[in-house]
């Protein structure tokens, strides 16, 4: 008696986790079905702004290969001989004004307590607008800065490095011009219909594509020093959604050589939908 009440108990067990297993994934592809539904926004990026994973090569890989979004925030120091031009790429510091910044309602800073603030949010991207247009014009001005500079002291070395700085300046600006990403993050707020505001009026003077998707953000890094007068800024740690996949019946033309993913170039139409969501509907 006591092993046939333990083989029901265990038939019970089985089939309760395989209705579990059933309901995560029909919830799964519920969310999915109500999120492609519709489509309130598309973009056609490049490998400028989707970044192929670094153990890119489709032999090792499942159902698909993903794509991770590169995005940029605007640069607001002064340009100077000095600028770490790298981190302008890679910067995740966004100045607000008072009102989107008084909309996440942070807690006062404190040294233990300034890392931990993450809110979700909204955020403003700009695609191929203003920002990556102003983006370049700071690029070119530093370059010319340094394309200006003479030898400050005389020797085979000075003449070493300023040659060394000149390859790095010309070489940041090409890069620029063709492979850094065009996608910007311009504005953030927890309250989607404040960017809303800000979509319609800069929409109207802008060449560019703007789309308000979920973020998370923090409080920015120097809220607690009391000298430091930027307490207006946040911190996006990363979308809502940031990688994305490519299905294998897209993926088919792609190099399986993981050497040539550097130079892998494609065009990918990306569809968000009912649910700010990003897919990949078509790649080239």
């Amino acid at each position: 008696m006591k092993t046939i009440a333990t083989r029901f108990t265990s038939k019970k067990l089985v089939w309760f986790a395989v209705g579990c297993i059933l309901l995560v994934n029909a919830f799964i592809l519920g969310k999915v079905y109500i999120n492609r539904s519709a489509v309130i926004a598309q973009l056609e990026l490049s490998e400028r702004e989707l970044q192929l994973p670094y153990n890119y090569g489709f032999s090792k890989e499942d159902s698909s290969a993903r794509v991770s979004l590169r995005w940029a925030t605007p640069n607001t120091e002064p340009i100077n001989i000095e600028l770490n031009h790298w981190r302008w790429q890679h910067d995740r510091s966004l100045q607000l004004s008072a009102a989107h910044f008084a909309s996440f309602q942070f807690h006062a800073c404190t040294q233990k307590t300034r890392l931990h603030q993450k809110q979700s949010g909204w955020v403003l991207l700009e695609f191929n607008g203003k920002s990556y247009t102003d983006y370049v014009a700071q690029v070119e001005q530093y370059h010319q800065l340094i394309m200006g500079l003479t030898a400050t002291a005389n020797g085979e070395l000075a003449e070493k490095e300023l040659a060394e700085k000149r390859k790095d300046a010309t070489e940041f600006f090409t890069a620029a011009q063709t492979t850094n990403s065009r996608l910007f993050l311009i504005d953030a707020a927890a309250e989607r219909e404040l960017l809303e505001a800000v979509q319609r009026e800069r929409q109207s003077a802008n060449s560019g594509q703007l789309i308000i998707v979920p973020a998370e953000l923090r409080a920015g890094y120097y809220r607690c020093d009391n000298n430091e007068k930027r307490t207006t800024e946040v911190i996006v740690d990363n979308l809502a959604v940031e990688s994305l996949y490519i299905p294998n019946r897209l993926a088919t033309d792609f190099p399986s050589d993981n050497n040539m993913r550097p130079t892998v170039k494609f065009s990918a139409l990306v569809n968000y939908g009912r649910l700010h969501e990003p897919w990949i509907s078509n790649l080239q």
